[in-house]
């Protein structure tokens, strides 16, 4: 068996005693102190990776635009709100201007305002003559040739203390209702009942025997030129006349 020279072995146990940190024994009786290992170095941390940081989506034009757009300062935004009612309420106090009567009705009118408005209101209203607006009228008189016949012959034909109009509305003759039929003319007479009646006291029979009349003298099938003559005239006859413009709608 080989020896293994003691050289070698005494090398080959201090480089293990080194390795352990124990003192080396040199041979010369004086234990060499063990090299100390360096501590170890710990990892340097490693670096985050970066953030990519994503493009942020295109605006559209029209949001852009929207955004760039000037606000509506809060003061104005609550006067705008106001407006609706303001405009409302102003249009509320605005006069509707009343629609104008047009042919025979026209010439009633201006008549009614001449002639009648004197005694029983602007509006037929009453005054020191009987009131005529809100069906009045039509209460005393049925028909518009009752009516008619009145205002041609007034009081005087019927005579003091006689019943006129309606029996069931009693009135009695007492005077201060002028004749008409020799001052008025046919159309003037018409126009003016049918004014009191259709306008005044809303009769939608006579503001379509009005338009009838209207329509039969434009068209050159009734003459109201002339005057009725109070002492002939008669409900019939003008009723008959009346139906000459309605085939006896009324």
């Amino acid at each position: 068996m080989t020896e293994i020279p003691e050289h070698l072995l005494k090398r080959a146990q201090a480089a293990k005693a080194k390795a352990a940190g124990e003192e080396v024994d040199t041979g010369t009786g004086d234990a060499a102190p063990a090299t100390p290992s360096a501590p170890a170095v710990p990892a340097a941390p490693s670096a985050p990776a970066p953030v990519v940081e994503t493009a942020p989506a295109p605006v559209a034009p029209y949001v852009a635009a929207a955004h760039a757009r000037r606000k509506i300062p809060w003061w104005a935004a609550s006067t705008l709100l106001l407006l609706p009612i303001w405009a409302i309420a102003y249009v509320g106090t605005l006069e509707r201007q009343e629609r104008p009567a047009t042919g025979v009705l026209a010439t009633g009118s201006h008549v009614y305002e001449a002639r009648c408005a004197s005694c029983h209101g602007a509006t037929g209203g009453g005054g020191s003559g009987y009131a005529l607006a809100n069906g009045e009228v039509l209460a005393t008189f049925p028909t518009a040739a009752a009516q008619i016949q009145w205002v041609v012959i007034g009081s005087d034909g019927v005579g003091l203390g006689n019943q006129y109009g309606d029996p069931a509305r009693g009135r009695i003759v007492e005077g201060g209702m002028p004749a008409w039929g020799d001052v008025l003319t046919v159309e003037e007479l018409i126009g003016v009942v049918l004014h009191e009646r259709a306008r005044l006291s809303g009769s939608t029979d006579d503001a379509d025997l009005a338009k009838a009349i209207d329509d039969a003298v434009y068209g050159g099938e009734l003459d109201l030129q002339g005057h009725l003559d109070p002492a002939t005239v008669t409900v019939d006859g003008i009723q008959e006349l009346l139906d000459s413009v309605t085939d006896g709608g009324l």
